[in-house]
Protein backbone atom coordinates (compact mmCIF):
# COMPACT_ATOMS: atom_id res chain seq x y z
CA UNK A 1 0.00 0.00 0.00
CA UNK A 2 1.27 3.55 -0.67
CA UNK A 3 2.36 5.47 2.34
CA UNK A 4 0.03 8.10 3.73
CA UNK A 5 1.17 11.65 3.14
CA UNK A 6 1.79 13.98 6.02
CA UNK A 7 -0.64 16.79 6.51
CA UNK A 8 0.40 20.42 6.58
CA UNK A 9 -0.25 20.47 10.30
CA UNK A 10 2.18 17.62 10.96
CA UNK A 11 4.84 19.30 8.87
CA UNK A 12 4.40 22.62 10.74
CA UNK A 13 4.57 20.85 14.10
CA UNK A 14 7.76 19.02 13.09
CA UNK A 15 9.39 22.28 11.99
CA UNK A 16 8.44 23.97 15.26
CA UNK A 17 9.94 21.17 17.34
CA UNK A 18 13.13 21.29 15.30
CA UNK A 19 13.51 25.08 15.76
CA UNK A 20 12.84 24.70 19.49
CA UNK A 21 15.54 22.06 19.82
CA UNK A 22 18.00 24.32 18.02
CA UNK A 23 17.14 27.23 20.32
CA UNK A 24 17.59 25.15 23.48
CA UNK A 25 21.17 23.95 22.70
CA UNK A 26 23.07 26.71 20.88
CA UNK A 27 26.34 25.95 22.67
CA UNK A 28 26.32 22.35 21.53
CA UNK A 29 25.75 23.47 18.00
CA UNK A 30 28.62 25.92 18.27
CA UNK A 31 30.87 23.23 19.63
CA UNK A 32 29.84 20.89 16.88
CA UNK A 33 30.42 23.56 14.31
CA UNK A 34 33.84 24.37 15.75
CA UNK A 35 34.71 20.70 15.90
CA UNK A 36 33.63 20.21 12.33
CA UNK A 37 35.58 23.27 11.26
CA UNK A 38 38.72 22.13 13.05
CA UNK A 39 38.37 18.65 11.64
CA UNK A 40 37.90 19.97 8.14
CA UNK A 41 40.83 22.37 8.51
CA UNK A 42 43.04 19.56 9.80
CA UNK A 43 41.92 17.37 6.94
CA UNK A 44 42.73 20.06 4.43
CA UNK A 45 46.06 20.99 6.03
CA UNK A 46 47.32 17.42 6.48
CA UNK A 47 47.90 15.63 3.16
CA UNK A 48 46.29 12.28 2.61
CA UNK A 49 48.24 9.04 2.63
CA UNK A 50 48.04 8.81 -1.13
CA UNK A 51 49.37 12.34 -1.57
CA UNK A 52 52.20 11.69 0.90
CA UNK A 53 53.12 8.45 -0.85
CA UNK A 54 53.01 10.14 -4.23
CA UNK A 55 55.15 12.99 -2.97
CA UNK A 56 57.68 10.65 -1.42
CA UNK A 57 57.90 8.60 -4.60
CA UNK A 58 58.45 11.74 -6.63
CA UNK A 59 61.07 12.97 -4.17
CA UNK A 60 62.83 9.60 -4.26
CA UNK A 61 63.35 9.82 -8.02
CA UNK A 62 66.69 11.63 -8.53
CA UNK A 63 66.98 14.30 -11.14
CA UNK A 64 68.88 13.36 -14.29
CA UNK A 65 72.10 15.41 -14.51
CA UNK A 66 73.63 16.77 -17.68
CA UNK A 67 76.21 14.74 -19.59
CA UNK A 68 78.98 17.18 -18.72
CA UNK A 69 78.15 17.00 -15.00
CA UNK A 70 78.01 13.18 -15.14
CA UNK A 71 81.32 13.17 -17.04
CA UNK A 72 83.09 15.28 -14.41
CA UNK A 73 81.59 13.57 -11.38
CA UNK A 74 82.58 10.10 -12.64
CA UNK A 75 86.26 10.75 -11.98
CA UNK A 76 87.53 9.53 -8.60
CA UNK A 77 90.95 10.13 -7.03
CA UNK A 78 93.11 7.08 -6.33
CA UNK A 79 93.39 6.05 -2.70
CA UNK A 80 96.76 4.28 -2.81
CA UNK A 81 96.87 3.16 0.80
CA UNK A 82 93.24 2.12 0.99
CA UNK A 83 93.47 0.20 -2.30
CA UNK A 84 96.57 -1.69 -1.16
CA UNK A 85 94.92 -2.57 2.15
CA UNK A 86 91.89 -3.89 0.26
CA UNK A 87 94.02 -6.07 -2.04
CA UNK A 88 93.47 -9.38 -0.12
CA UNK A 89 89.72 -8.84 -0.31
CA UNK A 90 89.89 -7.93 -4.00
CA UNK A 91 91.82 -11.11 -4.87
CA UNK A 92 88.85 -13.14 -3.60
CA UNK A 93 86.30 -11.12 -5.56
CA UNK A 94 84.72 -12.25 -8.81
CA UNK A 95 86.12 -9.17 -10.55
CA UNK A 96 89.57 -10.79 -10.22
CA UNK A 97 89.13 -14.54 -10.61
CA UNK A 98 86.65 -14.36 -13.53
CA UNK A 99 89.05 -12.47 -15.86
CA UNK A 100 91.91 -14.65 -14.60
CA UNK A 101 89.96 -17.76 -15.60
CA UNK A 102 89.27 -16.22 -19.03
CA UNK A 103 92.95 -15.41 -19.44
CA UNK A 104 94.04 -18.94 -18.52
CA UNK A 105 91.47 -20.42 -20.90
CA UNK A 106 92.70 -18.23 -23.75
CA UNK A 107 96.29 -19.37 -23.20
CA UNK A 108 95.32 -23.04 -22.95
CA UNK A 109 93.17 -22.91 -26.10
CA UNK A 110 96.13 -22.42 -28.47
CA UNK A 111 98.11 -25.61 -27.69
CA UNK A 112 94.93 -27.63 -27.26
CA UNK A 113 92.91 -26.46 -30.29
CA UNK A 114 95.63 -25.02 -32.51
CA UNK A 115 95.94 -21.59 -34.08
CA UNK A 116 92.77 -20.49 -35.88
CA UNK A 117 90.70 -17.34 -36.12
CA UNK A 118 88.69 -18.05 -32.95
CA UNK A 119 91.55 -19.11 -30.67
CA UNK A 120 93.80 -16.30 -31.94
CA UNK A 121 91.17 -13.63 -31.24
CA UNK A 122 90.43 -15.14 -27.82
CA UNK A 123 94.15 -15.22 -26.96
CA UNK A 124 94.88 -11.68 -28.14
CA UNK A 125 91.87 -10.20 -26.36
CA UNK A 126 92.32 -11.89 -22.96
CA UNK A 127 96.08 -12.45 -22.92
CA UNK A 128 99.05 -11.87 -25.25
CA UNK A 129 100.88 -8.54 -24.81
CA UNK A 130 97.90 -6.31 -23.87
CA UNK A 131 94.92 -8.21 -22.38
CA UNK A 132 92.33 -5.46 -22.87
CA UNK A 133 89.37 -7.81 -22.42
CA UNK A 134 90.75 -9.03 -19.11
CA UNK A 135 91.31 -5.44 -17.96
CA UNK A 136 87.82 -4.34 -18.98
CA UNK A 137 86.08 -7.17 -17.14
CA UNK A 138 88.23 -6.63 -14.04
CA UNK A 139 87.72 -2.87 -13.94
CA UNK A 140 84.00 -2.87 -14.73
CA UNK A 141 83.09 -5.27 -11.92
CA UNK A 142 85.69 -4.31 -9.31
CA UNK A 143 84.13 -2.90 -6.11
CA UNK A 144 87.11 -0.56 -5.73
CA UNK A 145 90.78 -0.21 -6.83
CA UNK A 146 89.91 -1.13 -10.42
CA UNK A 147 93.38 -0.17 -11.62
CA UNK A 148 94.98 -2.56 -9.13
CA UNK A 149 92.65 -5.43 -10.04
CA UNK A 150 93.42 -4.90 -13.74
CA UNK A 151 97.16 -4.96 -13.14
CA UNK A 152 96.94 -8.11 -11.02
CA UNK A 153 94.88 -9.85 -13.72
CA UNK A 154 97.49 -8.84 -16.31
CA UNK A 155 100.26 -10.27 -14.11
CA UNK A 156 98.34 -13.54 -13.92
CA UNK A 157 98.16 -13.54 -17.72
CA UNK A 158 101.94 -13.15 -17.92
CA UNK A 159 102.35 -16.09 -15.53
CA UNK A 160 100.02 -18.29 -17.62
CA UNK A 161 101.99 -17.51 -20.78
CA UNK A 162 105.36 -18.15 -19.15
CA UNK A 163 104.09 -21.51 -17.88
CA UNK A 164 102.65 -22.47 -21.26
CA UNK A 165 105.85 -21.49 -23.13
CA UNK A 166 107.97 -23.65 -20.82
CA UNK A 167 105.77 -26.73 -21.15
CA UNK A 168 106.03 -27.37 -24.86
CA UNK A 169 104.76 -26.32 -28.30
CA UNK A 170 102.37 -23.43 -28.38
CA UNK A 171 100.20 -24.31 -31.33
CA UNK A 172 102.50 -22.85 -33.98
CA UNK A 173 102.04 -19.27 -32.80
CA UNK A 174 105.74 -18.43 -33.00
CA UNK A 175 105.92 -19.24 -36.71
CA UNK A 176 104.36 -15.87 -37.58
CA UNK A 177 106.94 -13.75 -35.72
CA UNK A 178 109.47 -12.03 -37.99
CA UNK A 179 112.45 -9.81 -37.26
CA UNK A 180 113.28 -6.45 -38.86
CA UNK A 181 114.74 -8.17 -41.93
CA UNK A 182 111.67 -10.31 -42.50
CA UNK A 183 113.29 -13.47 -41.19
CA UNK A 184 111.37 -15.75 -38.77
CA UNK A 185 112.33 -15.36 -35.14
CA UNK A 186 113.54 -18.25 -33.10
CA UNK A 187 111.24 -19.70 -30.48
CA UNK A 188 113.30 -18.28 -27.62
CA UNK A 189 113.35 -14.80 -29.17
CA UNK A 190 109.57 -14.86 -29.78
CA UNK A 191 108.86 -16.01 -26.23
CA UNK A 192 111.11 -13.30 -24.80
CA UNK A 193 109.46 -10.65 -26.97
CA UNK A 194 105.93 -11.62 -25.91
CA UNK A 195 106.72 -11.82 -22.20
CA UNK A 196 108.65 -8.55 -22.19
CA UNK A 197 105.88 -6.62 -23.91
CA UNK A 198 103.21 -8.25 -21.73
CA UNK A 199 105.09 -7.34 -18.56
CA UNK A 200 106.51 -3.85 -19.16
CA UNK A 201 103.89 -1.98 -21.20
CA UNK A 202 101.10 -4.53 -20.85
CA UNK A 203 100.59 -4.51 -17.07
CA UNK A 204 100.44 -0.69 -16.66
CA UNK A 205 98.23 -0.44 -19.74
CA UNK A 206 95.85 -3.01 -18.26
CA UNK A 207 95.61 -0.95 -15.08
CA UNK A 208 94.74 2.12 -17.16
CA UNK A 209 92.04 0.31 -19.14
CA UNK A 210 90.59 -1.18 -15.95
CA UNK A 211 90.34 2.31 -14.44
CA UNK A 212 88.69 3.53 -17.66
CA UNK A 213 86.15 0.70 -17.45
CA UNK A 214 85.32 1.64 -13.84
CA UNK A 215 84.92 5.29 -14.90
CA UNK A 216 82.59 4.22 -17.70
CA UNK A 217 80.45 2.26 -15.23
CA UNK A 218 80.16 5.29 -12.92
CA UNK A 219 79.35 7.51 -15.89
CA UNK A 220 76.48 5.24 -16.93
CA UNK A 221 75.10 5.29 -13.39
CA UNK A 222 75.30 9.08 -13.07
CA UNK A 223 74.01 9.85 -16.56
CA UNK A 224 70.87 7.77 -16.00
CA UNK A 225 70.26 7.39 -12.25
CA UNK A 226 66.78 5.93 -12.75
CA UNK A 227 68.22 2.95 -14.66
CA UNK A 228 69.14 1.13 -11.44
CA UNK A 229 65.74 1.70 -9.79
CA UNK A 230 63.50 -1.36 -9.47
CA UNK A 231 60.58 -1.70 -11.80
CA UNK A 232 57.31 -0.18 -10.68
CA UNK A 233 54.97 -2.68 -9.09
CA UNK A 234 51.23 -2.82 -9.59
CA UNK A 235 50.52 -1.12 -6.27
CA UNK A 236 49.03 2.34 -5.99
CA UNK A 237 51.02 5.25 -4.46
CA UNK A 238 49.23 4.71 -1.13
CA UNK A 239 50.50 1.11 -0.98
CA UNK A 240 47.19 -0.59 -1.71
CA UNK A 241 46.69 -3.14 -4.43
CA UNK A 242 44.35 -1.85 -7.17
CA UNK A 243 41.28 -3.86 -8.00
CA UNK A 244 41.30 -5.85 -11.16
CA UNK A 245 38.67 -5.17 -13.75
CA UNK A 246 36.78 -8.42 -13.98
CA UNK A 247 35.61 -9.47 -17.39
CA UNK A 248 31.93 -8.73 -17.87
CA UNK A 249 29.69 -9.84 -20.69
CA UNK A 250 29.13 -7.24 -23.38
CA UNK A 251 25.38 -7.10 -22.80
CA UNK A 252 25.58 -7.21 -19.00
CA UNK A 253 24.00 -4.21 -17.31
CA UNK A 254 24.62 -2.92 -13.84
CA UNK A 255 21.55 -3.25 -11.65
Amino acid sequence: MPRAKRTDRDRAEARRRYRASLAESPETDDLDADGDASTSSAATSAPSGRARAAGSSQAAAPARPSLSAAFRSSFRPIDWRGDLRALPMLLRDKSFFVPVILSGASVAALPLLGVNALTSAFYQYFSFTAPLGTAFVAGFFAPRASWLVGMMAALASVGFQALAFSVGPFGGLFDSFLDANGQPLTRAAAESLILTQALIPGVPLSGFFAAAAAWYKRFLGRANPNRARPAQSGRRPDGKQPKRNEARPILARRR
